[in-house]
C-alpha cells in the first residue's frame, strides 16, 4: 500500500507540479486551507485548484482554518506593526501555521507525510537550499522543527523554476501559464491601506537623527518602514532622507540624510525566538553566514549562542526589528531568529 502524502495545495504551478511528481510513488491528496473568514474570497481560487487536482487525478480537500490563521498570523502581524516592527508574514506563516497547525491537521487526518512546493531540500532532518538560487526559499523555513522536517517532502527542491514550468506545460496543467503571486495572501488591498484599516493613525513628528530637529510629520508610526525614502514628504534638502529609526513610546520617526549615513547601516543584532532546525548543529560557530531579509546577500557572521547576539562581518542597509535573521553554513540552513534589537 502506498504511503499517504497531503500536499499543501494553492492551485499554483509549484504545488501542482509537486503533486504530479509525487503521484507516481505515493497516495496523494491535494489540501487547500482557507485563511480568511470571508468564503467569497476563496470561491474562484478553490474552483481553479480543484480543476488542477482533477487534471492530475488526485483527491482535493478544503479545510477551513481561518480562525487559527487569524489568531496565529494576521493578529500578530498587525500587532508587530503597531509596535514599530516590520514582520515578514511568510516567515510567520511557515513557522506558526503551515509547518505547525496545518501540518498537524494533515497528520491527524491520515497523512504519513506532507509536501509543499517550496524550493528547498531536506535530508536526514536537515534543511538545504534549493537548486534554483533565485527561487531558494529556505529563508522562510528557518523556524521549523526537525520533527516536522523528517515527515516533509519538497518535490521540486532539485529543480529550477524553468524546469517546473516545462513540466506543467508538458502535462498540460490548466495553470501552466499562471504567474507567481507576489502579494501577501491575506491582504486584498495594498499594505498601507490594510494597516490603516487595522491600526489607529496617530500623527507624530519626523526628526532628523543627526540634528534632532523636527523636519516633518508622519500620519502613523506604522506608515513608514526603515530605509524608506518615498512618502516621507520632507522638502528643501540637498540630499534625500531615509527612515532610520522608530521610537514607539514617543511616537517619533527618525530620518537620516543621505544613503551612506552611518545611522542606516548596522551589523550587530540580538535575536529572539531563535530556532536550530537540527540539534546536531546546536552551538555551531565556524563557517557561518547570515542574511537579514529574504533577498539580502549572505554575510559571514559570528554568533554568541549564550546571548543570542549576532555580529556580521560587514554592515547592512536598514535591517528591521521583526525581520528574520537566518543562519547558513554552506548550503545548509541552520536556523534563525527574529531580530529583537539592533546595535551599530
Amino acid at each position: 500500500m502506498k504511503r499517504k502524502v497531503f500536499v499543501g495545495f494553492s492551485g499554483g504551478v509549484d504545488s501542482s507540479v509537486s503533486a504530479y511528481l509525487l503521484k507516481r510513488k505515493y497516495d496523494v491528496t491535494a489540501v487547500m486551507f482557507r485563511n480568511l473568514s470571508n468564503p467569497d474570497c476563496y470561491t474562484s481560487l478553490e474552483e481553479n485548484a480543484k480543476k488542477v487536482a482533477e487534471h492530475i487525478g488526485i483527491p482535493f480537500k478544503v479545510v477551513d482554518l481561518s480562525n487559527e490563521f487569524q489568531n496565529l498570523i494576521i493578529d500578530p502581524f498587525i500587532n508587530s506593526y503597531k509596535n514599530g516592527a516590520t514582520p515578514n508574514p511568510c516567515v510567520l506563516c511557515n513557522i506558526q501555521f503551515k509547518f505547525d497547525r496545518f501540518a498537524n491537521w494533515c497528520f491527524e487526518n491520515g497523512a504519513d507525510f506532507i509536501a509543499t512546493g517550496h524550493y528547498c531540500k531536506t535530508k536526514n532532518s536537515h534543511l538545504y537550499k534549493g537548486k534554483d538560487e533565485k527561487k531558494d526559499q529556505s529563508y522562510f523555513l528557518s523556524g521549523i522543527s526537525s520533527q516536522v522536517l523528517e515527515k516533509t517532502i519538497f518535490p521540486i527542491g532539485n529543480f529550477t523554476k524553468e524546469k517546473v514550468r516545462n513540466i506543467a506545460k508538458r502535462k498540460a496543467l490548466p495553470n501552466q501559464s499562471q504567474r507567481d503571486s507576489q502579494e501577501v495572501c491575506f491582504i486584498n488591498t495594498n499594505l498601507n491601506d490594510f494597516l490603516n484599516t487595522n491600526i489607529e493613525q496617530r500623527e507624530g513628528n519626523v526628526v532628523d537623527i543627526g540634528t534632532n530637529k523636527v523636519v516633518g510629520k508622519h500620519s502613523g508610526i506604522h506608515s513608514l518602514t526603515l530605509g524608506q525614502r518615498k512618502g516621507i514628504h520632507i522638502g528643501g534638502s540637498n540630499e534625500p532622507y531615509f527612515v532610520a529609526k522608530k521610537d514607539i513610546d514617543k511616537n517619533i520617526i527618525y530620518v537620516a540624510k543621505g544613503k551612506l549615513n552611518p545611522s542606516l547601516w548596522k551589523q550587530k543584532f540580538e535575536l529572539e525566538n531563535i530556532n536550530i532546525i537540527n540539534q546536531k548543529n546546536n552551538g555551531i560557530i565556524k563557517g557561518l553566514t547570515a542574511k537579514v531579509r529574504y533577498r539580502a546577500t549572505e554575510i559571514p557572521c559570528t554568533i554568541d549562542w549564550n546571548t543570542n547576539n549576532v555580529e556580521l562581518k560587514e554592515k547592512v542597509w536598514t535591517p528591521s526589528v521583526g525581520q528574520q535573521l537566518v543562519i547558513y553554513k554552506g548550503n545548509e540552513c541552520i536556523g534563525g531568529g527574529m531580530i529583537k534589537n539592533i546595535g551599530q
